[in-house]
């Protein structure tokens, strides 16, 4: 061990820097939900465009009534994110107050988060096949 190097340190609980991290983290949550709000309702009217579009030009029929639907689920999606965030970092800053130095958190919500995207990108996907 070299004599020169300090030990790691660990911040303590009234530490600031770990309160503004548990806040970074659940902004980084609010950030995501309102992108998945904002690409649901971008996905709901683009189907209404192409829908507008195949109106104009007859040649080119639009059928699908799968866009307003997807575009409804991801803006429900972002806005059960955005709920699911404010628990967790309320849970946390409890458990801070608390004096739990590093509490646990469940991962469930994350895994949610990315097998519903995940699905939702299939779906998008089929969808441009399809149309």
């Amino acid at each position: 061990m070299d004599l020169n190097q300090q030990p790691e340190t660990r911040p303590s609980i009234e530490d600031p820097r770990v309160y503004l991290a548990a806040e970074r983290t659940y902004l980084a949550w609010v950030r995501t939900s309102i992108g998945l709000m904002g690409f649901g309702f971008v996905i709901a009217r683009f189907g209404f465009l192409i829908r507008s579009l195949a109106i104009m030009d007859p040649s080119r029929p639009y059928n699908s009534k799968f866009s307003p639907y997807l575009g409804f689920t991801m803006v429900c999606f972002g806005v059960a994110i955005c709920l699911v965030a404010a628990v967790r970092h309320r849970v946390y800053i409890r458990a801070l107050r608390a004096g739990v130095a590093n509490p646990q958190m469940s991962l469930s919500a994350s895994m949610a988060l990315a097998a519903v995207l995940a699905v939702a990108g299939m779906m998008m996907a089929i969808h441009i096949l399809t149309t």
